[in-house]
């Protein structure tokens, strides 16, 4: 559970287990009474946390400490410490003071014959300088803090790089972005320092919702990421038998509902907090009800899931909470009681004694039919208790990713100014004895845990991959007829000239079909061997041709491209480090960037002009025809100071134009690794795809060049719409980077190389790539950071799906396969509404491509 600041006991609840029943008696020699705060009268220090409680008869106080300065926190009085007196004991030698916490498990503290020097009035620090502060926080984590060699920290060097930064005289924000420049480091959740006004410095992980989110608003984290929440709430409710997530009360800890009537399906979002409650009566009250209140949400879901023959658990976007509601939870799923590792104190100033972390079965409802439980980067701490719970269950299988692996109970430090450090210093193990702080719970099946492609297609991949594995079907199968509905309405409702598409289940074309026309002028009807033109994808299909030269030992990704006999030098004259290399380029991260000319690149075949003239720009005036060979293009006419399309620049700005720096989508550094690839192994790589790729699979309506594809078979003329869904017809064009977007091939011959790829390889028996070519071509192919998916070869993941989309005037394709559910889906169209303004064609596929996924998501289970 993060830290709180409610009362003085309140990291203490962080700290302890069992539940304290009743009130406390103590005996005397007269009778026995209940106790009081002066029964535990003396000062008593928490070891290894560097606190100490101070009691008398009218209050507690609590000290921070190091081994250099004691602080003065905070004090309560004996009526606010009413309800926690329970939960207090002393030793028979009255040498020790027990405190038992609902929350968590039991903490012991010594007794010492007074407070130390430090601690003593006059010697007291009730003031810090930032230098002061940085201190504190230095030497505290030093003696606490349990992970640095787990975490690869060297905190020395750290004091030695930062504190000569740390000043008097330094703005607030200054000094909290050097904190959070060290904590950054760390990637750990619990560790933190914040003021009393709202900034803080933390040790979080930069994890793939939050990278979303990013990309969504990067001024307004927030919103984003609670619209995220809701799309994957939509999506939940989707899923559901009845389209609802049901709830207990008013709760936003714990939802569920039926997916069918043999899967059940629990989200729980944290282990505290289970009921809204607006009660301030102190934290121990609170706990209490949340154990309360954990009973009786669980037999309620319980008792609706009577019949249900497994259950999904949820833990993705648990944030953590209380040790004792995540055991209370798991005792729902067991007949016996059991444990399921051990927590200890363990740190540079105490080796505390392992506890064990148990679980008692719950004396109401039990389930003890299968359950998997999805989890990831997002499930933190005391959530994290709640996957190693149910992990060690015989009957559960982890699903997702490792947890975030900040499992530690915070341990919380009230400072002079209102600073607040938040630390970690306990360590977690298993039952086989291994540490899950950093590692995280490990599931038994991996796979992402989230992507944004789920929300465009109205799914899950980790709750379809439950289905699959039940072999279940759910109230949203589609069948046949309701493909064909969803395809011509579709084709209606966008206004486009046709669509083709595919739908893959395993390795094996489950569902084609092509509606609309090819060719408005002469009615001819689109079939699913019309070749499209399919932009973008084409990279997809280059990256395989290159990755066949790389296997054959003619190029290497680490190539400098300058030295793959070139007759230009493509780097950026302001870098003088490291050179484009090969790798760069198929993950665009070279620093090339599209000028604003890259569209007077496009020239129509028939009179070789710029093809923006056909939509009236002025922005393509140059009245000589355009550059169609590829060389000529980018010696001349790119990569050369007075190049004919250098425009405003062909490199990002500063270093952001040098390699490795950021992401650029580049079309220009697309077809300049085709070319370079052709430089130095003298192919034409158009004609060695044809013959290596096209023919071996026998792609017989695919071509690089329209004018080589069959006669009475010609490609789908592209189509513009505008705002009044009026169609209009493109000129054939083309353009001389062709290979980042010019290829022509139909939705059924695509579907043989998505097959390929996703096959290892192979599809009918024929290898085009080896088994470790396509592992690497679709792996993250740069460390250079990204938003959210990885990058490969051309090829980019996005959760559980890989592929690649395009578009161009006239153009919309989509090309994707879910690895996890064995599920992929082609759509190709000729025609769009960007070029004109209306730009609303890309969301309303969504849907189609929903039907068509959930189609092939389900297809071994319809057709058994």
């Amino acid at each position: 559970m993060k830290r709180f600041t409610l009362s003085i006991l309140a990291s203490a609840i962080l700290l302890s287990g069992c539940n304290g029943d009743g009130v406390k008696i103590i005996k005397t020699q007269d009778k026995d009474r209940p106790a009081v705060l002066a029964d535990f009268a003396g000062q008593w220090d928490m070891r290894g946390h560097g606190q100490i409680w101070s009691i008398n008869e009218s209050s507690l106080t609590t000290y921070n400490y190091n081994s250099k300065t004691c602080i003065k926190a905070e004090t309560e009085t004996a009526q606010d410490l009413k309800d926690a007196l329970k939960y207090l004991s002393l030793s028979d030698s009255q040498d020790k003071l027990t405190f038992v916490s609902p929350a968590s498990s039991n903490l012991t503290l010594s007794k010492l014959t007074s407070l130390p020097e430090p601690c003593q009035d006059g010697q007291l620090t009730t003031e810090m300088t930032y230098p002061q502060l940085f201190d504190y926080v230095w030497l505290t984590l030093n003696e606490y803090y349990a992970f640095f060699e787990l975490r690869g920290i060297d905190w020395q060097q750290v004091h030695t790089d930062y504190k000569p930064k740390v000043t008097d005289s330094m703005a607030q924000s200054e000094f909290i972005a050097i904190m959070d420049d060290i904590f950054t480091e760390f990637g750990d959740g619990h560790l933190s320092l914040s003021s009393d006004d709202g900034l803080s410095a933390d040790g979080n992980k930069i994890d793939t919702l939050l990278k979303e989110a990013l990309l969504r608003d990067d001024e307004n984290v927030e919103l984003a990421q609670a619209e995220l929440n809701h799309n994957e709430f939509r999506v939940l409710k989707h899923l559901m038998q009845d389209g609802k997530l049901h709830t207990y009360e008013d709760s936003d800890a714990l939802f569920y509902g039926k997916i069918s009537e043999r899967l059940g399906y629990v989200r729980i979002d944290k282990v505290s907090d289970m009921v809204a409650d607006s009660s301030s009566d102190g934290i121990i009250p609170s706990v209490e009800r949340d154990l309360a209140n954990t009973d009786k949400i669980m037999e309620q879901v319980l008792t609706e899931f009577t019949d249900v023959e497994a259950m999904i658990i949820d833990l993705r976007y648990n944030g953590g909470g209380y040790d004792n509601v995540s055991r209370k939870i798991a005792g729902y799923f067991t007949a016996e009681a059991y444990s399921f590792g051990s927590k200890q104190v363990s740190n540079k100033a105490h080796q505390g004694t392992p506890i064990e972390l148990t679980v008692t079965p719950s004396e109401s409802q039990r389930f003890t039919k299968p359950i998997y439980v999805l989890t990831g980067e997002n499930t933190g701490s005391g959530g994290e208790v709640l996957a190693e719970a149910l992990k060690a269950l015989p009957q559960s299988t982890l699903v997702g990713e490792a947890t975030n692996g900040s499992v530690s109970d915070s341990l919380t430090h009230e400072l002079p100014g209102g600073w607040e450090l938040s630390l970690s210093h306990q360590v977690y193990k298993n039952k086989a004895g291994e540490v899950l702080e950093k590692t995280g719970v490990t599931p038994d099946v991996l796979m992402p845990a989230y992507a944004s492609v789920d929300h465009k297609l109205n799914t899950d991949t980790p709750i379809e991959f439950v289905i699959q594995t039940m072999d279940e079907v759910t109230t949203h199968q589609y069948d046949v007829a309701m493909l064909e509905e969803s395809l011509h309405e579709a084709l209606k409702n966008t206004g486009l000239p046709s669509l083709s598409v595919a739908v893959i289940s395993g390795d094996q074309v489950v569902y084609e079909q092509a509606v609309g026309f090819a060719d408005i002028a002469q009615n001819r009807l689109a079939t699913v061997h019309t070749p499209y033109n399919v932009g973008s994808i084409s990279k997809a299909v280059s990256a395989v041709a290159i990755m066949q030269q790389i296997e054959k030992g003619a190029v290497s990704l680490d190539d400098s491209v300058a030295e793959m006999n070139l007759t230009f030098d493509p780097n950026n004259p302001e870098n003088s480090g490291d050179q484009i290399t090969l790798r760069n380029l198929v993950t665009h991260t070279s620093g090339i960037k599209d000028s604003d000319m890259i569209l007077c690149t496009y020239y129509v075949h028939e009179t070789g002009l710029p093809l923006a003239k056909t939509f009236g720009t002025s922005l393509c005036d140059d009245p000589v025809p355009v550059t169609q060979d590829l060389k000529t293009f980018l010696a001349h006419d790119y990569f050369n100071l007075n190049g004919r399309y250098v425009g405003s620049g062909i490199y990002y700005d500063e270093e952001s134009g040098f390699p490795n720096r950021v992401l650029g989508y580049s079309n220009v550094g697309s077809a300049l690794a085709v070319h370079a690839v052709e430089q130095k192994t003298g192919l034409d790589l158009a004609k060695d795809m044809q013959k290596h790729i096209f023919s071996p699979l026998k792609m017989d309506n695919t071509n690089w060049y329209h004018t080589n594809l069959k006669e009475n078979n010609p490609k789908a003329i592209q189509y513009s719409i505008d705002n009044d869904g009026v169609q209009h017809a493109l000129p054939e064009y083309s353009y001389a980077t062709f290979y980042d977007g010019d290829l022509n091939v139909s939705s059924h011959d695509l579907s043989k190389l998505l097959i390929a790829i996703a096959n290892n390889g192979v599809y009918d028996d024929v290898r085009i790539l080896q088994q470790a070519s396509v592992e690497k071509m679709l792996s993250a192919q740069s460390d250079v950071f990204t938003i959210p998916y990885k990058q490969g070869v051309f090829w980019y993941w996005d959760g559980s799906f890989f592929g690649h989309n395009g578009g161009d005037p006239g153009t919309h394709a989509s090309m994707s396969y879910n690895k996890e559910t064995r599920t992929g889906v082609i759509i190709l169209a000729n025609g769009e509404d960007a070029i004109l303004g209306k730009n609303q064609i890309d969301s309303q596929l969504n849907g189609l491509a929903s039907s068509l996924y959930r189609y092939g998501v389900q297809y071994p289970a319809s057709n058994k």
